[in-house]
């Protein structure tokens, strides 16, 4: 309760100064920015595809995506859930609305 502790407790940190730590690049070995590539762990080319499936019973619908991965040749299909590669499924769902409210634009037009 807030009438038991009417002031927060404060605390004062001071660093001297051979604490301090000077992050300098030209220190880092020449291969730091490499990521280690984790062996169970594939990486995304590109998404073509997506399907929807049932809905759970949380009212999420279940969507699948054709994933391509670097390095083989079926492409399979992936849960949305499963899919660690947010930049290319975002451009990939933009693409789709894009091409969605082109197709709407025509259907319009021929009317």
């Amino acid at each position: 309760p807030v009438r038991e502790f009417p002031d927060r407790p404060v605390m004062r940190l001071v660093a001297q100064d051979q604490d301090l730590l000077d992050f300098d690049e030209s220190l880092l070995p020449g291969d730091s920015w490499i990521q280690d590539g984790d062996p169970d762990e594939y990486e995304v080319e590109k998404i073509s595809d997506m399907r929807t499936g049932r809905m759970t019973r949380y009212g999420r619908i279940l969507r699948e995506f054709l994933v391509h991965w670097r390095g083989y040749e079926d492409p399979t299909w992936i849960d949305e859930a499963d899919l660690n590669c947010g930049a290319i499924l975002h451009e990939f769902l933009r693409d789709r609305a894009n091409q969605n409210r082109f197709g709407v634009m025509q259907s319009h037009e021929e009317a």
